[in-house]
């Protein structure tokens, strides 16, 4: 497919692995130049390694998008290195699963501090780019316990996922006159890290729960994404894509 946005700039945060490596293949096919961001550096340089091979410009930059000072490094190595962004895809994330009365406040604060704060803060930089190019996609990636409510995942987990939600909205209303779309994706149960944590009969029980009985693929939600990134998309903003596999709460 051609979304056209060949030669474009992106930044794709917690890519070193599950969804966000998927995204960042899946828009380095597209003919866009990826930084792939990651606190493992040597899993974001082997991603990087394979968006080469695909004829596009990769470098791999190791950030904590929970700090201020490395989110700042990350844009300014990535316009150094690719140029402004274009793209900005808000991956990163953490999900401590803790029952509701034994989180402690610090592991509160870091859940929102990496989810929420290190969106914002994206987001905060890759406006400035945007707006002067008056062009730029925005797909922060929220999640089925932002949308009903968690129910394996933690209470603060689930509240940073509302809360990015709420902040795609509110951008995409600030955004939209500078050609600027702002999106966000909620996935449901897939085949990443974060799934395969749980145990085996867990997963069978969430599978039945789903109506088209199975989990989904990294790919099944890169590809979504890579979408509302596209030209073609150009008049989608303010959305939340569920990608559930049918399921609802």
């Amino acid at each position: 497919m051609d979304f056209k946005i060949q030669g474009k700039n992106a930044i794709v945060t917690g890519s070193g692995q599950g969804i966000g490596r998927a995204t960042a293949i899946a828009l380095a096919q597209e003919g866009v130049n990826v930084a792939v961001c990651d606190l493992d550096l040597t899993h974001a340089g082997e991603v990087a390694k394979e968006i080469e091979a695909l004829g596009v410009r990769a470098i791999a930059v190791q950030a904590d998008v929970s700090q201020e000072a490395d989110v700042k490094r990350l844009f300014a190595v990535t316009r150094e290195q690719l140029g402004p962004v274009d793209i900005l895809v808000n991956n990163a994330g953490i999900s401590p699963k803790v029952p509701f009365d034994e989180i402690p406040c610090e592991q509160f604060k870091k859940v929102m501090e990496v989810n929420l704060l290190g969106t914002f803060l994206c987001c905060q930089q890759a406006y400035a780019d945007m707006k002067e190019k008056n062009w730029g996609r925005i797909i922060n990636l929220s999640s089925m316990a932002g949308l009903f409510g968690a129910n394996k995942a933690g209470a603060h987990y689930s509240a940073t996922k509302a809360g990015i939600i709420g902040l795609t909205k509110t951008l995409a209303k600030k955004m939209g006159p500078y050609q600027i779309t702002v999106n966000c994706v909620a996935p449901g149960r897939i085949n990443t890290a974060l799934t395969q944590v749980l145990a085996p009969e867990v997963v069978e029980q969430i599978r039945q729960q789903i109506p088209m009985k199975r989990i989904g693929e990294p790919e099944e939600v890169a590809w979504v994404i890579a979408f509302l990134a596209s030209q073609q998309a150009g008049y989608v903003t303010g959305a939340c894509v569920d990608i559930l596999g049918g399921f609802i709460a």
